[in-house]
């Protein structure tokens, strides 16, 4: 077999050097040494190879240099990470060392004369694909055979295509080896150099170690391998590291952020045998990028934003480097094929994103051959929405009684995407939360049984020697498959394709269907706003008609609070609607499902708030404030003037200003109620005040509302 030789720019000196320099910095007796024994382990790693690696040592002296630099930099690499302390790693691993020593001798292996360093042979991530074997991992299959070893395909994935349910086998674990070592290397390679200057770089080494996803074969990274062009790469590590910085990227989400910033790098190789800075204008930001997007079918809008965003950056903060300034126009993302929560197709996309009741209905219905673990995460997700990295990282204390009501008990989990603790109040007498209740305790019990102790983690995990949290992927592999072996369908008759995302889904819609308000599901799903929350409430068609039907889980009341069940009058009757309280009033607006209000707090000028003679003494002791308020800052703004503090007095005013638009906003609105008995606003913005007809005089009118006097402009 023909050998691929990889060419290295890094001079042979800076290369070994550097791993020779990581082996001493572990300790210097693992260069002196080429045989390492339990003794050494203890030694050098405070780990004890009895324990995890039987009576077997690491015998490198028929390895000849470099191999042998390599193989030593690689194996205490992975001797000092504790997913590696373990004894199904050392049996695949230990294969590598008789290996390199047959490599090494061009005699003993027919693929002819090896490179100088095992590195040469590559891996695909630097081709930018992350995917795939190194040449190194064929040509040690080769030799297995030519051992006698047996390489047996293991069956541990699963796809779903088309609603059809496939497994494949393309695992060949007995040679995998080969790949974590040329990937080693590439790592220890790039970790000599500053961080500015990596081609690939650990997440351990920018973000804090309780961040940092666990993997039981491979060391969480990100790359910029698919930038060809060295300038732009240069460029784009810069920004992706700034961003991280300022803690603007998660670990669950920077590996697909680069790849869409690598688009860039795609488009100006189509468009130029040898791109430069020189080609990124003005121009190609608006045009040539975003139709040549289009026509690789690209949907939605951060495979347009990000790219534009990085190019801001790099513009202003690298002109020194040749960027031209460049400047990006909001109003281009309205000419990307989107699935934004404001744009045509987004209801009809997340319509699919929630699990069909049908298929929660089959998977319970069959609950019982599920292993316990995955029942219990099932349950929990079902009746909380939490995101499934919140829900594998739940900690063994996560659960316990409130300490203000023997009704409840509290649920305390930390929200990795928006960084917060969210405390979710459990109440025994609901079946649902004593459910989740229980489920919490018998998964208690079990950890104490098989660990005899308490955990940190409510699913805890082993990985070598340390305890993590149970990987998600290998639950939704389990809950996958066992779908497909169950046959469990949509109503479409397509197998269901598992993900625990969809529940979160599920319950946010189910909240909606019960009659809570989008503030109530924000604070469920734990989202930072409301904007958020409306996109896990699906089926909107369905919650509208309920709100038809039964009301909105809420009463059809007049503007004076009186309810009314003439639903049929509803159309005719201006002054009926779905309204709930707020501050000085009603508002109409959340209690229409799909149409919830962004803001927290009522608008005193927008069109959907409503007040009456009740709220009249509210709005009078707010006049009484707002005018104590503005006499304060009048005296602030004189002194400020006699001391000659321009600057602080021209502050004073614009609050001025603003204190006596909202005194007279609330005079109108006081004589508006006496006036005419209600009050309503007429816009969805801040407004200058006016009254609702011409009935109730005052000073200024309201645009558009059909006062003949004042100065106000129409609409």
């Amino acid at each position: 077999m023909a050998l691929n030789v990889v060419a290295r720019s890094e001079p042979e000196d800076v290369y070994i050097g550097g791993l020779r320099s990581f082996i001493a910095g572990v300790s210097p007796l693992l260069l002196e040494s080429d045989r390492w024994d339990s003794h050494t382990l203890q030694d050098c790693f405070g780990i004890r190879g009895i324990r995890f690696l039987g009576r077997i040592d690491f015998d490198f002296t028929r390895v000849p240099d470099p191999y042998l630099t390599e193989l030593k930099a690689y194996f205490t690499w992975r001797l000092s990470r504790s997913q590696s302390r373990h004894y199904e790693w050392y049996a695949r691993a230990a294969r590598l060392i008789p290996f390199c020593a047959d490599l090494a001798d061009a005699t003993k292996l027919s693929a002819g004369l090896p490179p100088k360093h095992l590195i040469d042979f590559g891996h695909p991530v630097e081709d930018g694909n992350g995917n795939g074997s190194s040449p190194l991992a064929a040509v040690m299959r080769e030799w297995l055979k030519s051992q006698g070893c047996r390489t047996p395909e293991y069956t541990r994935e699963w796809r779903i295509r088309d609603g059809d349910g496939t497994l494949t086998r393309n695992i060949y674990q007995s040679f995998t080896p080969a790949n974590s070592l040329v990937f080693t290397l590439i790592v220890l390679r790039e970790k000599a150099k500053p961080l500015e200057a990596r081609d690939l770089i650990l997440f351990e080494d920018v973000y804090p170690k309780d961040e940092v996803p666990h993997r039981k074969r491979t060391d969480p990274c990100f790359h910029f391998y698919k930038f060809r062009s060295l300038w732009l790469r240069d460029a784009a590590r810069r920004y992706v590291l700034s961003k991280i910085a300022y803690r603007e990227l998660s670990t669950t989400t920077l590996a697909s952020y680069v790849g869409a910033l690598s688009h860039l790098d795609e488009c100006l190789h189509d468009k130029h045998p040898v791109p430069g800075p020189e080609h990124v204008t003005q121009e190609f930001i608006d045009e040539t990028f975003l139709a040549w997007g289009k026509e690789q079918g690209f949907v939605g809008q951060n495979w347009y934003a990000d790219p534009m965003n990085m190019l801001q950056w790099v513009s202003g903060h690298l002109p020194a480097l040749g960027w031209s300034h460049l400047t990006f126009d909001p109003r281009n993302i309205r000419r990307v094929h989107s699935y934004h929560p404001k744009g045509r197709h987004y209801e009809r996309k997340f319509e699919e994103a929630m699990v069909p009741e049908e298929v929660v209905e089959q998977i319970f219905a069959k609950f019982e051959t599920l292993p316990p673990v995955c029942r219990r995460l099932l349950i929990i997700v079902r009746y909380t929405g939490m995101r499934c990295r919140d829900l594998h990282h739940l900690r063994f204390d996560c659960l316990k009684p409130d300490p203000d009501d023997d009704r409840f008990m509290l649920l305390t989990f930390y929200q990795s995407k928006v960084r917060t603790w969210n405390t979710k109040p459990l109440y025994k007498d609901d079946a649902a939360h004593a459910l989740v209740i229980q489920t919490i305790e018998e998964q208690r019990q079990e950890v104490r049984r098989q660990w005899g102790r308490d955990t940190r983690y409510l699913f805890p995990s082993v990985l070598g020697e340390e305890e993590v949290v149970l990987d998600s992927s290998r639950t939704r592999e389990i809950i996958g498959l066992w779908c497909i072996c169950n046959g469990i369908r949509d109503k479409t008759g397509k197998l269901y394709n598992f993900g625990w995302h969809a529940f979160r889904h599920f319950y946010g819609t189910e909240l909606a269907l019960a009659g809570y308000d989008i503030h109530l599901i924000q604070m469920e799903l734990g989202h930072a706003s409301t904007d958020m929350s409306i996109v896990y409430v699906n089926q909107r068609l369905r919650l509208r008609k309920k709100a038809l039907l039964e009301k909105g889980s809420g009463q059809f009341v007049t503007i004076r609070g009186e309810v009314d069940d003439k639903i049929a009058e509803l159309a005719l009757r201006k002054d009926a609607a779905l309204t709930v309280d707020v501050p000085g009033g009603l508002c109409s607006l959340p209690g229409q499902i799909g149409e919830w209000c962004e803001h927290n707090g009522a608008c005193f000028t927008c069109r959907y708030f409503r007040a009456d003679v009740k709220q009249l003494p509210f709005f009078e002791r707010e006049q009484r404030s707002m005018a104590s308020t503005l006499s304060r800052l009048q005296a602030e703004v004189a002194a400020f003037e006699e001391k000659g503090q321009v600057r602080m007095a021209e502050i004073g005013r614009m609050r001025m200003g603003r204190t006596e638009e909202g005194v007279a906003n609330l005079a109108t609105i006081i004589r508006t109620i006496k006036t005419e008995g209600v009050y309503g606003g007429s816009d969805r913005k801040y407004r200058r005040p006016a009254c609702s007809s011409g009935t109730a005089q005052c000073g200024k009118a309201a645009p558009g509302r059909g006062d003949d006097h004042g100065n106000a402009p129409p609409r």
